[in-house]
């Protein structure tokens, strides 16, 4: 009976494994869809032998483990791409937005630019002509316009990059503490011999989230705690402590920083990744480079123009008079032509002011004549025209775009290959699980049968001793 006995323990053992390992494959079949999973697998381990009359007889067999497939090395690539996934990603908007500001269209800077020359060209034909000096101030102004409403949808984009960080600040911290609470239950679940797996997955998960928005770098330690830190390494999580991002407005403007408890550390765009980062650079870098080059542009405007027209003369024979208000002048070491885009606005307010000769008299042309060739000299640094050097910020914007665009689809496609990569490798496959399935459907039965012809064998003694 002893060895019977010993059988009928075998046979329970086996019962219960296979009953367990397809359990591990329903769970996989289950989460075929969920986002970051990973295959689970169940470790089988004989129970140890035992020498029954000299010979070691097997005792049965038992899950020793059940363990993910996991490729670290996929997934810190996963990781590491996610932050340029979504650097290129977050400029999409923004950049489309500029190209939008920057078109060369009609109604644009450009096409004011050549207005307005042309209307100086119209008044040398007939320089003391109400209708033709009316024009003139009126095409300034609309000159003048166009630089406001370039400067103003600047300021709008730049509005909007500031709603998209502040929108997604308290994901970021939400996310940050769900790292830390995952430490806490991974370090105490896997000091105990037992796995973490599901929470394992939903730590790399947010991981790659967190490196989207932040281009967070990630260490884990011996005791299974990952540690997170932003990529001019400020620390963000550490075991079950996680800090907290915050956007405070100043001077209008955003300002990011890492809230430590006592103090508070500035983010800019060398101290962060990901979205942040892209956003940022497109605030802090590309558009006040471009509201510089507008300030270039309408400085080299008004001051060759008011150069020309203060030595000219008015129908009223004054002399001295600017065309357009005087450029401010900002304190070194700011740019000369700092502020000019916004304090571009026509100075005179009567068709009488306009300087169109060097005297007073009736067909006196001169001033306009050379007011009117401005439109093709070389003002701007003294190597671009007005339009040429509004076409090359057009086309660094248009470049800026093309390269992002370029940037995205390539990060795009690469995050695409590593998750299929990671899919194929560690995903759940239906049919494997479908091969388990059967695999040990069977091993259920035949421990069934072994139990019941142990059953009967332990019958059939009964009955001899009777």
């Amino acid at each position: 009976m002893g060895g019977l006995l010993v059988a009928l323990n075998a046979g329970k053992t086996s019962l219960s494994t296979n009953q367990k390992v397809i359990e591990v494959s329903g769970n996989n079949i289950a989460n075929v869809n969920t986002p970051g999973y990973s295959r689970q697998k169940a470790i089988l381990t004989p129970y140890p032998s035992l020498n029954f009359n000299g010979f070691m007889i097997g005792q049965g067999v038992k899950v020793g483990d059940i363990v993910r497939e996991h490729d670290a090395f996929l997934s810190t690539q996963i990781q590491d791409k996610s932050a340029g996934y979504g650097e290129a990603d977050a400029k999409t908007f923004p950049l489309a937005e500029l190209e939008r500001v920057f078109g060369i269209s009609d109604g644009g800077i450009s096409t004011d630019i050549d207005s307005f020359f042309d209307s100086w060209q119209e008044l040398t034909a007939n320089p003391g002509g109400q209708t033709e000096r009316d024009i003139v101030i009126q095409r300034g102004e609309l000159l003048a316009d166009s630089f406001h409403t370039a400067l103003a949808e600047l300021d709008g984009v730049k509005r909007n990059i500031d709603e998209s960080l502040l929108s997604k600040i308290d994901g970021v911290n939400d996310s940050l503490q769900r790292v830390a609470d995952l430490n806490i239950r991974i370090s105490t679940i896997e000091s105990s011999g037992q796995t973490a797996n599901t929470f394992r997955d939903e730590r790399d998960l947010l991981l790659a989230d967190l490196s989207s928005s932040i281009g967070i770098q990630s260490l884990e330690d011996k005791e299974g705690n990952v540690m997170v830190q932003l990529p001019g390494g400020q620390p963000l999580v550490q075991k079950g402590n996680a800090l907290t991002l915050e956007g405070e407005v100043v001077d209008d403007e955003l300002q990011l920083q890492v809230n430590t408890g006592s103090t508070s550390t500035p983010i800019d765009t060398t101290t962060v990744g990901g979205a942040f980062k892209g956003l940022l650079e497109v605030r802090d870098q590309l558009i006040p480079d471009l509201e510089s080059q507008l300030d270039k542009l309408a400085y080299s405007l008004a001051t060759e123009v008011n150069a020309l027209h203060s030595t000219g003369r008015d129908l009223n024979d004054n002399t001295g008079i600017l065309f357009f208000d005087a450029p401010p002048s900002p304190t070194p070491p700011a740019n000369l032509w700092d502020g000019a885009a916004n304090a571009l606005n026509v100075a005179i307010s009567s068709p009488d002011q306009l300087a169109a000769g060097l005297t007073s008299a009736p067909g006196d042309n001169t001033i306009a004549l050379q007011i009117a060739e401005l439109g093709s000299a070389k003002i701007v640094d003294g190597t671009d025209t007005l339009t040429g050097a509004y076409s090359r910020i057009s086309a660094q914007v248009g470049l800026e775009a093309g390269q992002n665009e370029l940037a995205t689809a390539a990060n795009e496609d690469t995050m695409t290959q590593l998750k299929n990569l990671r899919d194929g490798k560690v995903g759940v496959s239906l049919e494997e699980e479908m091969i388990n399935l059967i695999q040990y459907q069977k091993g259920f039965e035949a421990s069934a049968k072994f139990l019941s012809t142990v059953d009967e064998m332990m019958d059939t003694i009964l009955t001899i001793k009777r």
